[in-house]
Order: structure tokens, then sequence, then C-alpha cells
């Protein structure tokens, strides 16, 4: 007789204890369930405020730690202190998965080995976000986030060079496996979130289009070449329920989440000083 596991007990932190996360969790009710109070087997700590390292380790040294950590919304840290806590959590074998707006999309995982492929042989790659200057996201953050985007598509970057960083978004460039990648965002009065990734050789182009994470509106990807513009299959499912996913295969099964703490200490280590601050 086959017994199916009780969903693990989610804890929210209140910036997180929002309605589209309960919308996100009830799509998910054979893995997870939200409570109210601790202990909870997996726990989520939004990382936007600069005292997210704090409240991580508390987290992690608590007198009932959970099984597994969701860090959300992350902010440039001291990279230092994150590699601690990275130490921390591997030495208590707690996985701390790293939830970010494009990088854990499924569409990126879909065609992830068609797109390294391309990327092997690109010319440059370019990543361009806009984003609305209510969702109060700062633009070294938003430098992060496709950090984390680059490092999943293309591979880790290197020798990054930030030539603008400012109220109205950033300007930076660098390298990922020699090929010449650049990044910029705009941060805009007006509209909804959006996020594009190209990978541009000779004689094709890949594209994914990233709509706002807030929505239901999947992510597309298309090939142009000669023959024309191609989308490819659409995957029907945002990056952070991608993210609870993970979590779930983290605390349970001991899978490999696809960015991790040390790899969010690698990006930060890229970011110039003053996006630290």
């Amino acid at each position: 007789m086959t017994t199916t596991a009780p969903p693990l007990a989610v804890l929210l932190d209140p910036a997180l204890d929002v309605p589209f996360t309960h919308g996100t969790l009830a799509g998910l009710p054979q893995w997870l369930r939200r409570t109210e109070t601790g202990p909870a087997d997996v726990v989520a700590v939004t990382a936007d405020t600069p005292d997210w390292p704090d409240r991580l380790r508390a987290v992690l040294t608590d007198d009932a730690p959970p099984r597994a950590v969701l860090l959300s919304r992350v902010t440039p840290a001291d990279p230092a202190t994150v590699s601690e806590l990275a130490a921390l959590a591997d030495e208590l074998g707690i996985p701390v998965v790293v939830d970010s707006p494009w990088a854990l999309d499924p569409t990126v995982t879909e065609h992830a080995e068609r797109l390294r492929a391309a990327a092997a042989g690109a010319v440059v790659v370019d990543t361009v976000v806009v984003v609305p200057t209510a969702a109060g996201r700062a633009p070294a953050a938003v430098l992060l986030d496709q950090l984390a985007l680059v490092r999943l598509v293309v591979g880790p970057v290197s020798g990054l060079r930030v030539t603008g960083l400012d109220g109205r978004g950033h300007t930076a460039g660098a390298h990922a496996g020699g090929v010449p990648v650049q990044l910029s965002s705009v941060l805009s009065p007006l509209g909804s979130a959006q996020a594009r990734l190209s990978i541009r050789s000779r004689g094709e182009q890949w594209q994914l289009r990233f709509a706002d994470p807030n929505t239901a509106r999947p992510t597309a990807a298309l090939l142009i070449d000669d023959a024309g513009e191609q989308l490819q299959p659409t995957r029907y499912e945002t990056a952070h329920r991608a993210a609870w996913r993970q979590l779930h295969g983290a605390a349970t099964a001991s899978t490999q989440p696809s960015y991790t703490l040390p790899d969010l200490v690698a990006d930060l280590r890229l970011l110039p000083p003053e996006a630290l601050r």
C-alpha cells in the first residue's frame, strides 16, 4: 500500500504573507501548506531590506530549524557575510533556494541545453529590464537578478564593469564563457515589469521575453533565423512557483536548487562597492 507524505508546513515572513504567495501555495496543495505559527518544515525569508542576512541567520540557528529555506526578493549584501551564511547552512544541512524573478523560470529550464549551445557560439548576450518605480526595486538589485539569469542561461559572469548606476537604472558589461554580455535596466513611472534576454549569433538569435513576475502571462522563447520568428513550446508557470517546487524537492529529496547561496555569493562579489551600500 502506498502512502502519501503530508504537505510541508510553510511559515512566511510578513512581507511574503500576501495573496500572491497564498495563491502560489494553493496551487501546490499536495506539497505545501501555509501555517501561521512555528515550528515549520520550510520558512520563507524576504531579502529586500538591509537586515536580511541577520534574519536568515536567525532562521538557520533557531532551536527548531526548518528543513529548507526560501530566500526571496534578494537585494545586495556584504558578500563575506552571505558566504558565512552559506557555510552555516551547509554545515547544518539546510538547503536555501534563492528565488529569482527570471532565472528559475521553467522556460529557461525547458530550453537550457539549446540556449547554452547557442550561447557557446554567440557574438553577444544582451539583457534589458524595465522596472516600474512603484515596485521599489533598486537598480543594483535588478542587476543582481540579471546576473542570476545570465548564470543559468549562459554561465557564470566575469569581469563585470558597471558604467552607470543611479535612480534611472544601470548599464554594465561583462563576459560569460568568453562571450560579451551587456546588462541594462530602466526605471519607469509607467507600465509593468518586463525583461528580455537575447543571444545573438551569426545567422540566428534566441530571445527570452519575460512578463511581469506577478502576472500569469508566460515567458516567450523565440528562435529567430532565416525561416522567421519561431515561438518555442510555452510553459505556463511562474519562476516563483518553480522556486517553491525546488524548495520542496530540496527539503524532501535533497535535490540541488538551480540558484543557491554560493551562487549568490559569487554574483555579489562581482558588484562594485557602491552597489552594496
